[in-house]
């Protein structure tokens, strides 16, 4: 991952808000290093991230002997300050650095890359002026946590999202097809996940490369 890309995403401070499921220290610690570990990504201070200092907060709860479940009055606006993290980050798009940071095996990180990926593909499809019934976005039919490939199926060209290629860098293809469901009618080209952030540019690469008509 670059050293200047800094990444935050929500689920820290969702897993904060919503801990009940760390009932034991195994969990409770895995969570506080997750937490501390995305924090420093992002380029926040850990010790004042509130995401950090509620789920240590709970470690500490869980290593007294307490219910997990309990909701405290003294965490009211660290949770205030998680909720209204939330908030700003749904409203980024994260698609490019949640790619480049790398997805492992997490699901929450999975589940919040098939909604990116699907609502990307959705805005290049409109881009390029593709009516709703002439294309279709799904899921490479043997999805996995290994293989989380999202492709943009159209009448004539593909577009896939596959953020676990081996060689970074090549996280997106496109090509042409003879038809929605049919086989390749050239050579597929790669480029990084990046080109997807500037959505007129890379609509207009696909189009060149895929020899689209141009809208009318």
């Amino acid at each position: 991952m670059p050293a200047t890309l800094h990444l935050d995403l929500p689920f820290r401070f969702q897993r904060a808000l919503q801990p009940d499921g760390l009932r034991v220290l195994q969990t409770c610690s895995a969570a506080l290093t997750d937490a501390l570990n995305d924090a420093r990504r992002a380029g926040r201070d850990p010790e004042s991230d509130p995401a950090v200092i509620l789920l240590g907060r709970h470690l500490g709860r869980v290593a007294a002997g307490e219910c997990p479940e309990t909701m405290h009055p003294e965490d009211e606006a660290l949770r205030k300050a998680c909720e209204q993290r939330i908030a700003e980050l749904r409203s980024a798009p994260i698609l490019v650095p949640l790619v480049q940071r790398g997805l492992g095996c997490d699901p929450d990180l999975i589940s919040l890359y098939r909604s990116a990926a699907r609502e990307a593909l959705r805005y290049l499809a409109q881009t390029l002026c593709l009516d709703p019934t002439n294309y279709n976005i799904q899921q490479d039919r043997h999805y996995t946590a290994d293989n989380p490939a999202i492709s943009l199926f159209a009448d004539s060209f593909c577009v896939t999202i596959d953020p676990c290629r081996i060689n970074p860098g090549r996280e997106i293809g496109w090509v042409r097809t003879h038809g929605r469901d049919g086989p390749w009618a050239g050579r597929q080209l790669r480029g990084p996940i990046d080109l997807i952030s500037n959505v007129a540019r890379f609509a207009a690469t696909v189009r060149r490369d895929c020899h689209l008509h141009q809208p009318a």
